[in-house]
């Protein structure tokens, strides 16, 4: 058990750590010149791979690859981004979904993976890192771990930022799992299914959920590096600006219909940032309109699970809970509460994709500071209630 600690630990602090780097964008200027140097000197004593940046392209020349198309590309209409009034409805199209069938892989399990190829390719689609897949570390790590052989067939789902990140695990990770379902039917044609992650409750009960055998599940991280005789891979989407439709749909999959009147409004109170800081004041022109104030701590995942897909009206400052939208039924409104500074255009993006009402409510942040390392995204907030009563009277 303390061994399982230590790793989980271990794990959550290499994702904050990555987080930083999207959020500390100067450190490129250090990072990638580091990497370079270490690339070249690494060229003395032995033979990098070489990029690939497309699977598809690969595959086409080489037959032993084998693809298969589960979703077709979809259209989606976005509407106007909050904080950009002068932006309008536009529409984008999402990236279709594959599995990947590629035989005599080497794999190392760093951040999202790193896959290289039998006549050593780096299939870059497939190999993400924060920098970039040019930028790869396995380009300038020195020392690689040994790696183990993997006989059989073997499921590879691990998503970048998905360890520790609940918003990727729900809507990057399980969508690819259901993808590795989808193909093989029901996991029975797997002898082992690697995946990232921290071994949270919410892991276990969505793998659960999923019909994703527990014996099949092997969690690896980057100490991991097996040579795998035939590796099963879905295809990744990390740098596209919409969320494509199937995930949303594979997802309400993991919950029954029921009725949609409940009018929810998640807290905060206990999170480390982002946290409403009268809330007291929220709460009673929430609950004068019919809103239940939940804390989403107290319930496990299924039954969170159950909650959203029971709301008519989901209410919420910016967090990762807000990821379990994606169980609202359509039509459903969600409002999210972020100070400008914080807002990110995630569930604008879900919302799109689900077909929910989606609007932002502008909140104030409650420490000005100038300071440039002060982290500005993660300011408790405080909402205008009367805002909120007005935006409620038309539900």
């Amino acid at each position: 058990m303390i061994v399982l600690n230590l790793r989980a630990a271990s794990t959550q602090l290499q994702s904050f750590v990555r987080r930083q780097k999207w959020r500390a964008r100067p450190l490129k200027r250090v990072v990638l010149p580091l990497r370079q140097a270490r690339r070249l000197l690494k060229r003395l004593w032995s033979t990098p791979p070489r990029s690939e940046s497309s699977t598809l392209a690969y595959a086409d020349a080489h037959p032993e690859v084998s693809v298969r198309e589960i979703f077709p590309a979809e259209m989606v209409k976005l509407p106007p981004l909050p904080f950009a009034p002068t932006a309008g409805v536009r529409e984008e199209v999402s990236r279709p979904a594959f599995v990947f069938e590629i035989p005599n892989i080497t794999f190392w399990a760093y951040y999202g993976g790193a896959v290289v190829t039998a006549d050593n390719a780096l299939l870059g689609d497939l190999s993400p890192d924060v920098w970039g897949a040019k930028q790869h570390p396995i380009f300038s790590q020195w020392r690689l771990p040994a790696a183990k052989l993997l006989g059989g067939r073997t499921a590879i789902a691990l998503t970048a930022e998905a360890a520790g990140n609940y918003y990727h695990w729900m809507l990057d990770l399980l969508p690819r799992l259901f993808l590795l379902k989808h193909a093989s039917g029901n996991f029975s044609g797997y002898d082992q299914i690697l995946i990232n992650g921290t071994g949270a409750s919410y892991e276990r009960e969505s793998l659960a959920a999923l019909k994703v055998p527990a014996e099949k599940v092997r969690y690896v991280d980057a100490q991991h590096r097996f040579q795998i005789a035939s590796a099963v891979i879905p295809s990744m989407d990390h740098h596209t600006c919409v969320i494509a439709p199937w995930k949303v749909s594979v997802l309400r999959q993991l919950v029954s219909a029921s009725e949609h009147e409940r009018r929810i409004y998640i807290s905060r109170r206990r999170a480390a940032v982002r946290r409403v800081l009268n809330e007291d004041e929220l709460a009673g022109v929430l609950r004068s309109h019919g809103f239940e104030v939940l804390a989403l701590e107290d319930f496990s995942w299924c039954k969170q699970v159950r909650i959203f897909s029971q709301a008519a009206a989901v209410i919420a400052p910016h967090g990762a809970a807000l990821a379990n939208a994606v169980f609202c039924a359509p039509g459903a409104q969600l409002i999210e509460l972020s100070t400008r500074a914080g807002y990110r255009n995630w569930f604008w993006q879900l919302a799109a994709a689900a077909a929910l009402r989606y609007r932002c409510i502008e909140a104030i942040p409650a420490q000005r500071s100038s300071s440039r390392s002060h982290a500005h995204e993660n300011d408790d907030m405080l909402v205008d209630c009367a805002s909120i009563a007005q935006a409620l009277a038309g539900l």
